[in-house]
């Protein structure tokens, strides 16, 4: 039975969890087919990874969780004309660490350093929607046509 409960205690120490936290930016960008109001949302997600080994008495143990707080980020842009454009970036490393011992005992304090960390978590989200830029720029002139016309 205890060996079931550590098996399990590991599994569930590699898996991601979502932490719930959500960030936000709003900008506008200009386009010869009018004014694009653009909204990006990144969910961030935290996955740990246990590294390691625990060790018997007099030995230091190696054991610790590596951990990764990735973000989702999903892009609503609206034109002027009305037109709505949807796109999602695919998980984005933001910020990471590392603490020694079982994932399972240090799920709690990985989560309050990364809501602590909101800052880092915006600073990426802006950094994430000025790369995408270029990309919403190629998508509407595909819908509209590369130049003005009339």
């Amino acid at each position: 039975m205890m060996a079931y409960m550590l098996l399990a205690g590991l599994a569930l120490g590699a898996a991601g969890a979502t932490l719930g936290m959500t960030v936000d930016h709003r900008t506008q960008l200009d386009h010869h087919s009018g004014r694009v109001a653009v909204t990006y949302r990144g969910d961030v997600a935290i996955h740990h990874k246990q590294v390691g080994t625990a060790t018997g008495g007099g030995r230091s143990a190696t054991l610790r969780c590596d951990w990764t707080a990735k973000m989702t980020v999903a892009r609503h842009a609206t034109g002027t004309g009305g037109t709505s454009m949807t796109r999602h970036i695919a998980d984005t490393p933001a910020i990471a660490g590392t603490r020694p011992g079982w994932c399972i005992t240090n799920r709690s304090a990985i989560s309050e350093e990364v809501a602590s960390r909101a800052g880092d978590m915006q600073r990426h989200l802006v950094t994430v929607a000025e790369e995408d830029h270029a990309a919403l720029r190629a998508e509407l002139d595909r819908l509209h046509g590369a130049e003005r016309t009339g």
